[in-house]
C-alpha cells in the first residue's frame, strides 16, 4: 500500500501601487509519495479480501506479510488513559494520564513546610507544566471569585477535621505564596510566571497553554474548574477511606493496543524521522543559497519503508509514552503448525512489565479476567501471567465514532453549562470517556433508557455504560481496546422460547435483544446466572437475574475450552494441554500446502475428529455466528490435531515405565499417526542470463556424479534438482557457483534427506531472484517420539510390539497404545478415562455426545450407557494374553481415546559425530546439533556412569574425547616446563622441553591434562597465581 500526504498551494496577488486589493489562491494538489505500508491480510485493502479459491479454509487473516515472513502482533496492555488514577504511594496522588507529558496533571497531598501547627500538615498541590503550586491559585487562575464557590465545586458533604484542616492549610499556603490572589489578575499573574520559569517553559501565552494542556478535550475554564474540583474531591475521599485507590492490575484500568493503534505508533514515529530529515536538507540549501526544488526531492521514501521493515523483522517497536526507548515482543512470527497454534497467536495478549522477576501481582489472576481472559491459558516461566489469551467470546472493541451528546440529552442529561454551580453538585455526574460532558437528576433512568438505545441498536453496540451508585456517577465508554463478552439478556428469552427446533444466527439474537455486549465495568451492574440450565432450574429465581452466560465453557480459551472433561482434571495439566501440546500437536497446517512455501512445516495424513464434541469445538471453521444445536454441522476434521486410538492401561513387560508408552507396530503400518515432514533451502539466485549460464558450466558440470562437495547427479544443468528426485544425507540440494567458479552450493546436513517436492524460482519486492526447493520426508513414529492425549498425559514411545503379542478382548479388540497405570494418580487426570468410557459408550450407539466442560453427563450417565452396551459400567474389561492365549487374571481398562503425535520427534533430536569442529579456547566440542557439535555430556551422566562402576567409559567420554591434551612438569620445582626452541653446546638448536624456573631440561616429565585444566593454569598464571604440580613416576 502506498501512502500519500502533503497537499501544495499556489498563491498568487495582484494589486495597484503596492497596495493589494485582492487575493486569488489557485490550490493545486499533489500526491507524493512517502513510503510503503504493510497491509494486514484479509482487510479491505488486502488483494485476499473477497478471494477464496486457493486460500485456506480457515486462514482468517489479520496477520501482515514483511519480507516473506507473516507477522503477527500481539496485543499489548496497557493503562487506560482516560481515567483518574488514585495511588497512595509515595504519598497520596491523583492524576490525569496521557501520551504526552505536557498535559498530565498530579495533584498530591504533600507535607507543608511553612506551617507550624502539626495538625496542619499536609496540604493539595498540583504539578502542571513541571510547576508544582497549591490548587487554590490555580481554581482562581481560572476565573473563580469565591471561596465558596470552590467548596462548590469540590463538594465535599461531611467533611471530618482532616479535610478541613488539608484545605485550610492549602489556603493559608496559597496566601502566604500569593498575597490577593482571590483577584483574579494576581492568581493569573502568579501562575503564569510560575509556569514561565519552570523547566520547560511553553512559548503561548496563559488562555493558550491553558486550553492546550489542562484537561485539552474540555471546553471553558468553568468546565476545567469544575473537573479540577472533581479530581480534589477524589483525592480527598480516598484520604478519608471513602474511596478506594485503583487497581492496575485491573482491566477496567486497562486497554489492549491492537496492531492499528501499534501500527500507528510506529508510523509517526518514522515520519517524525522522515520529517527532520527533510527540514535538514532544506535548511542546508536555504543556507548555501542554492535554489529550493520540488518538495519530492526533500523526502526519501526509504525511511518510512525500511523503518517499518526493520521493525517488524526485530520485534522492536516504539514506546507509547517514551520516545528514546524501544518495546520488544510486539510483534512475533506466526506459527503454523496447526490450527489451534496459529488462532492462539492471534489471540494473545501481553503485558509489559519493566523487570519479569518482580513483576508482583500482575501474575496472578483478576476477578475482573472473568469471561475476558482464560485463566488456564498462560505459559509457564518467566512469561506466567504476563502472557494471556482472551476468552472463546471475547473481543476487543474499536472506537466508536458515532457522536453520544444528543442521545444522553434525550435521555435526560443537561449540559454543565446550563446548571448553576451550588446545584451542579446535587446531580449525578455523566462522564464520556473519562471528560465530564453533564450531569442528571436520576442516573437509574438514564441508564436505563440508554441501554435500551444500545440494545435497539440506536447507538454502537459497543458502547459500555456503568452506573456507579456508590459515589453517583455514570461513566460511559466509547474508546477503543476495552474487552467485551456477550450475554443473554433475561428479560427477552422468551421471545426464542416459542419457535422449537429453529436456529439462531448470532446477529438475529442480537437484532432482538436477546444478546448484549457487556464490558469490565458494567458487569459489576449486572447479575449474571452460570448458563441456561441453571437459569431454568431454578424458575423462582429468574427475576433476580438480568443476564445469563452463553456457555460456562466460554469464560476458557479457545485451546483450552475444547479439552473434553477439563473440569476434572489437575490445572497444571489443563495449561500443559492448551499452552503446550495442543501448539505442538501435529495437524494439518494449512489446506493450500501446494502454493505455500514454508521453512519448515509437518502434516498430518489422516486427520480425525474425536468421538466426543464439545460446544467451542462446534463452533469451529463456521463461517457465520451460528447457534450450538444445529445438527449433522460439526467442524472439519483438519482443526484436530490427531487421531482416535485404542488405549489400554496396562503394565506391558516393563517397556512402559514412567510416561514410556508400547505402541502397537502393526497400527502404525497401517498409516496411524503417519506425517509428512517438509522443509524448504533457499538461496539467492544473482544470475539467471543464459549466455553466462554455459560459461559457468563449463568450469562445474552438474551433470556428473560427484564433486568437492558431494553428490550433484540429481541436478539438472541449471543447479537445482529435478521433482522427484531422492536426496541423502551430504547430497547437493542447490548447485550454485560464482562467475569466477567458486562454489556456494547448499548441501544436506548429515541428519537431513528427503525427496524433491517443489522447486520455484521466484523474486522478492526488491526485485532478487531467488530459488527454493522443497524436500518431503514420510515419517512413521519409532522409539524416541512424543505422544499426547488431550488431558496432559505426555509419554515417549519405548517399545514398538507386534500385534500378535498384544492383550485382546474377546471380540478380538487389539489395543493400539498400552499406558502405565500409574500415569492417573500421579499426574490426576480422571478426565481422560472418562472420555474412554464415553468414547467406548459413543461408538457402540454411533451418535456423537458432548463433553464441554463444566457441563458434561455426570459419571453415573455415562456408566448406564456403557451398561446398556452391554460392557461393564467402569470400562474394564476381561483380555487374553497374546503370547499364551490365557485370560489374564486382573481387568484392564481399555477404550478409544483420542491422541496427538507432537513435533518433538527423535529423528530431529539425534546427535552424534566422531570428529568436528572444537572451540579455540577450550578445544572441547562445540555445543549445538546445528554446527555438528558434540554430545551433551553432564553431571548427571556423570553420575550415572560413576553409579554403575564405569570408570574406563567416564575416562574416555570425559577426556579422551573431549580435550586430551600434554603438558611437561619440572619435577625439581614442581611447575610447568614450556616446550622451546633453545640453543646447545656445539651451536645447534633443539625444540625441546625446558624449565625456565630452574634454567634447565633436566628431570622434566610429560603428563595427561584436560586442555581444560591447562587453560585455569594459564589464566591463573596471569593473574600472578602459580599452581605446582606433583607427579610421581609409575
Amino acid at each position: 500500500m502506498k501512502v500519500y500526504s502533503l497537499e501544495k498551494s499556489d498563491k498568487s496577488k495582484t494589486g495597484n501601487d503596492g497596495f493589494v486589493q485582492k487575493r486569488n489562491f489557485m490550490n493545486e494538489t499533489h500526491w507524493i509519495f512517502i513510503g510503503l505500508l504493510p497491509v494486514m491480510v484479509k482487510s479491505n485493502l488486502c488483494l485476499l479480501h473477497s478471494l477464496n479459491e486457493s486460500e485456506c479454509l480457515f486462514d482468517a487473516g489479520g496477520y501482515f506479510l514483511v519480507k516473506g515472513m507473516e507477522k503477527v502482533f500481539i496485543a499489548q496492555e496497557q493503562r487506560c488513559l482516560r481515567r483518574l488514577w488514585i495511588s497512595d504511594r509515595p504519598c497520596w496522588t491523583i492524576s490525569f494520564m496521557s501520551e504526552i507529558k505536557r498535559r498530565r496533571i498530579y495533584i498530591k497531598l504533600v507535607e507543608s513546610t511553612r506551617s507550624e501547627d502539626f495538625s496542619e500538615s499536609k496540604i493539595i498541590t498540583i504539578s502542571f507544566l513541571y510547576a508544582t503550586m497549591p490548587v487554590w491559585l490555580l481554581f482562581f487562575a481560572l476565573g473563580i471569585s469565591s471561596d465558596k464557590e470552590v467548596f462548590d465545586m469540590i463538594d465535599m458533604q461531611d467533611c471530618d477535621a482532616s479535610v478541613i484542616n488539608t484545605i485550610s492549610a492549602t489556603i493559608k499556603e496559597s496566601d502566604k505564596l500569593c498575597e490577593d490572589f482571590r483577584k483574579s489578575d494576581k492568581a493569573r499573574q502568579y501562575v503564569d510566571e510560575l509556569v514561565k520559569s519552570s523547566r520547560f517553559p511553553p512559548a503561548e501565552s496563559f488562555d493558550d497553554y491553558i486550553a492546550r494542556f489542562l484537561f485539552p478535550d474540555i471546553s471553558g475554564n468553568r468546565n476545567k474548574a469544575l473537573f479540577l474540583g472533581y479530581m480534589v474531591k477524589c483525592l480527598l475521599m480516598a484520604f478519608t477511606g471513602k474511596r478506594k485507590c485503583d487497581n492496575k492490575d485491573d482491566f477496567r484500568n486497562k486497554r489492549l493496543d491492537l496492531p492499528g493503534e501499534l501500527l500507528g505508533r510506529e508510523l509517526r514515529a518514522q515520519l517524525r524521522l522522515a520529517e527532520k530529515r527533510m527540514v535538514k536538507a532544506i535548511q542546508r540549501d536555504l543556507n548555501s543559497d542554492r535554489e529550493l526544488q520540488d518538495l519530492e526531492r526533500y523526502i526519501d521514501a526509504s525511511i518510512v519503508t525500511n523503518g517499518l521493515n526493520r521493525a517488524f523483522s526485530t520485534g522492536s517497536w516504539c514506546h507509547p509514552y517514551k520516545r528514546a526507548e524501544r518495546c520488544s515482543g510486539i510483534v512475533a512470527t506466526l506459527r503454523r503448525t496447526n490450527p489451534l497454534q496459529m488462532m492462539s497467536d492471534l489471540r494473545k495478549t501481553r503485558q509489559r512489565v519493566a523487570y519479569a522477576g518482580k513483576a508482583g501481582d500482575a501474575r496472578y489472576p483478576n476477578p475482573s479476567y472473568w469471561g475476558k481472559l482464560c485463566f488456564m491459558s498462560t505459559p509457564d516461566g518467566e512469561n506466567c501471567g504476563l502472557v494471556k489469551n482472551l476468552a472463546v467470546t471475547a473481543i476487543v472493541s474499536s472506537r466508536v465514532m458515532q457522536p453520544l451528546i444528543e442521545s444522553f440529552i434525550s435521555c435526560g442529561m443537561s449540559k454543565l453549562n446550563d446548571i448553576p454551580t451550588e446545584h451542579i453538585q446535587r446531580m449525578d455526574k455523566i462522564f464520556l470517556n473519562g471528560n465530564w460532558v453533564g450531569s442528571c437528576e436520576n442516573s437509574a433512568s438514564f441508564v436505563f433508557r440508554l441501554r435500551c438505545m444500545r440494545r435497539s441498536s440506536l447507538i454502537d453496540p459497543q458502547v459500555e455504560i456503568k452506573r456507579d451508585k456508590h459515589h453517583n456517577e455514570v461513566r460511559v465508554f466509547t474508546d477503543a481496546g476495552r474487552i467485551l463478552r456477550p450475554l443473554l439478556v433475561v428479560e427477552n428469552l422468551n421471545k426464542i422460547r416459542k419457535p422449537k427446533g429453529r436456529s439462531f444466527s448470532f446477529h438475529e439474537l442480537m437484532q432482538q435483544e436477546i444478546i448484549e455486549f457487556i464490558g469490565v465495568e458494567e458487569e459489576e451492574d449486572i447479575q449474571c446466572a452460570w448458563g441456561i440450565r441453571h437459569l431454568f432450574e431454578s424458575e423462582g429465581a429468574i427475576s433476580s437475574y438480568t443476564h445469563c452466560e452463553l456457555d460456562p465453557s466460554f469464560l476458557l480459551g479457545l485451546s483450552c475450552g475444547i479439552i473434553p472433561f477439563a473440569n476434572h482434571n489437575f490445572a497444571r495439566r489443563v495449561l500443559y494441554q492448551s499452552e503446550k501440546h495442543s501448539q505442538q500437536a501435529i495437524g494439518y497446517s494449512t489446506t493450500n500446502p501446494h502454493i505455500r512455501v514454508d521453512t519448515l512445516s509437518h502434516q498430518l495424513y489422516y486427520p480425525q475428529r474425536p468421538l466426543f464434541k464439545t460446544v467451542i469445538a462446534d463452533c469451529l471453521g463456521r463461517s457465520d455466528y451460528a447457534s450450538f444445536g444445529r445438527k449433522n454441522d460439526f467442524a472439519r476434521p483438519e482443526y484436530f490435531n490427531g487421531q482416535n486410538a485404542i488405549v489400554a492401561v496396562n503394565v506391558h513387560q516393563g517397556f512402559n515405565q514412567e510416561d514410556s508408552l508400547v505402541m502397537n507396530r502393526a497400527s502404525l503400518e497401517r498409516g496411524m499417526f503417519r506425517t509428512e515432514h517438509l522443509r524448504s533451502y533457499k538461496a539467492d539466485v544473482e544470475n539467471k542470463d543464459g549466455t553466462k549460464r554455459l560459461k559457468l558450466k563449463e568450469k562445474i558440470d552438474f551433470g556428473k556424479t560427484e564433486s568437492k562437495r558431494g553428490r550433484v547427479d540429481n541436478l539438472d544443468d541449471d543447479g537445482l534438482p529435478y521433482v522427484g528426485a531422492s536426496l541423502q544425507t551430504n547430497d547437493i540440494v542447490i548447485g550454485k557457483v560464482s562467475e569466477s567458479g567458486e562454489d556456494h552450493s547448499i548441501k544436506l546436513k548429515h541428519t537431513e534427506k528427503g525427496m524433491v517436492q517443489k522447486v520455484l524460482l521466484s523474486a522478492n519486492d526488491e526485485g532478487k531472484n531467488f530459488a527454493v526447493v522443497t524436500l518431503r520426508q514420510v515419517r512413521t513414529p519409532c522409539l524416541g517420539d512424543k505422544f499426547s492425549s488431550m488431558h496432559g498425559q505426555k509419554g515417549v514411545v519405548g517399545f514398538l510390539e507386534s500385534q500378535e503379542n498384544f492383550p485382546f478382548t474377546h471380540e478380538g479388540i487389539v489395543p493400539d497404545i498400552v499406558i502405565n497405570p500409574h500415569a492417573f494418580p500421579t499426574r490426576q487426570t480422571p478426565g481422560q478415562l472418562l472420555e474412554a468410557a464415553l468414547g467406548k459408550g459413543i461408538a457402540c450407539k454411533g451418535t456423537m455426545r458432548y463433553a464441554t466442560p463444566f457441563t458434561t453427563a455426570s459419571v453415573d450417565v455415562i456408566a448406564e450407557q456403557l451398561h446398556r452396551a452391554g460392557y461393564s459400567r467402569w470400562g474394564s474389561e476381561n483380555v487374553l494374553n497374546g503370547r499364551t492365549g490365557e485370560r489374564v487374571q486382573s481387568l484392564v481398562f481399555m477404550g478409544p481415546t483420542f491422541y496427538q503425535r507432537l513435533i518433538h520427534m527423535s529423528e530431529d533430536k539425534v546427535k552424534f559425530r566422531n570428529t568436528g569442529p572444537v572451540h579455540p579456547l577450550t578445544r572441547q566440542p562445540v555445543a549445538d546439533r546445528k554446527r555438528f557439535g558434540g554430545v551433551k555430556f553432564g553431571e548427571m551422566e556423570r553420575d550415572c556412569l560413576l553409579a554403575h562402576g564405569s570408570a574406563a567409559n567416564l575416562h574416555e567420554r570425559l577426556f579422551l574425547l573431549s580435550d586430551f591434551s600434554q603438558m611437561h612438569i619440572c619435577q625439581t620445582c614442581e611447575r610447568v616446563a614450556n616446550v622451546v626452541m633453545r640453543s646447545v653446546p656445539g651451536g645447534k638448536k633443539i625444540r625441546g622441553p625446558y624449565c625456565g624456573f630452574c634454567k634447565s631440561s633436566e628431570n622434566i616429565v610429560r603428563i595427561n591434562v584436560p586442555y581444560g585444566a591447562k587453560l585455569l593454569y594459564q589464566e591463573l598464571f596471569s593473574m600472578g597465581i602459580c599452581l605446582k604440580f606433583e607427579t610421581q613416576v609409575c
